[in-house]
């Protein structure tokens, strides 16, 4: 198995997927095989344990016990990382201090948690059905989080259902960001989670405008469930592998493409 790559970012997706075919990672073999050292190595494996990926152990890593590393989400956050990072740092930056937004349970938009916690602001306020943002952002100073209530989705990390639809109407937002399974241009947002489909059309109503974050690769699908159309209240955030031909049909729905 060689795992020799040049960027840190495909590094990282290469020692998930290692994780997932083999089981563990050995740190003395595996290093030489990426051309790191030992070191930078460990410090990759530290950042993917606190993800909640893997756990550390003398000598390497392995996957972590229980289903937690199974689910939906802990499994996406170690796909596309790179993109998902580029995404994230790019919409962080139409993100405004006194400003009530929300962000979805995606593990696209919880990169984008991940910048916000790493920002300084003084009074955002932050909506979620996440049950992992919460815990990546309560102990930032000038960001209040507020969780809605609903089922938990134990795949997704998330809430649904009719408690969480129902409090989402005692809100204004200035901003929502969200992400789905598939967009195009004529069939709008989709996704294969009906309480995602069920969910996100009664978000739109009561956003201002409305960010969708989504790699490349979601523009190449198609979802089972439509969400909604596109239209001119929505944004749309991605990376620079998304076609020109893409991109001009996008244009003539969304308000704006930031890549």
């Amino acid at each position: 198995l060689c795992l020799k790559l040049i960027y840190p970012h495909e590094r990282r997706e290469k020692i998930i997927e290692t994780l997932r075919k083999v089981g563990r990672i050995d740190v003395l073999k595996d290093a030489k095989l990426l051309g790191i050292s030992s070191s930078t190595l460990h410090r990759d494996l530290a950042e993917r344990e606190k993800l909640g990926h893997l756990k550390k152990l003398r000598g390497g890593a392995s996957l972590v016990d229980g289903p937690q590393i199974h689910s939906r989400f802990n499994i996406r956050l170690g796909d596309n990382i790179r993109k998902k990072e580029t995404i994230a740092r790019n919409a962080i930056k139409k993100i405004k201090d006194d400003t009530s937004i929300f962000l979805d349970h995606s593990s696209t938009v919880f990169y984008l948690a991940r910048e916000i916690k790493h920002s300084n602001y003084k009074n955002l306020i932050i909506l979620t059905n996440s049950l992992a943002i919460p815990f990546e952002l309560s102990p930032e100073i000038g960001v209040k989080v507020i969780m809605l209530g609903g089922i938990v989705e134990h795949e997704f990390r998330a809430l649904s259902g009719r408690l969480l639809m129902e409090t989402i109407r005692n809100f204004n937002l200035h901003q929502a960001f969200v992400s789905v399974a598939a967009i195009s241009a004529e069939k709008g947002l989709m996704t294969q989670a009906l309480f995602i489909q069920e969910f996100l059309p009664k978000l739109f109503s009561h956003a201002n405008e409305i960010n969708i974050l989504a790699d490349s690769s979601k523009f190449q699908k198609i979802g089972a469930l439509q969400i909604a159309p596109l239209n001119s209240a929505m944004k749309v955030f991605s990376d620079n592998e998304l076609s020109d031909s893409v991109r001009s049909e996008l244009l003539q729905h969304v308000s704006e493409i930031i890549i």
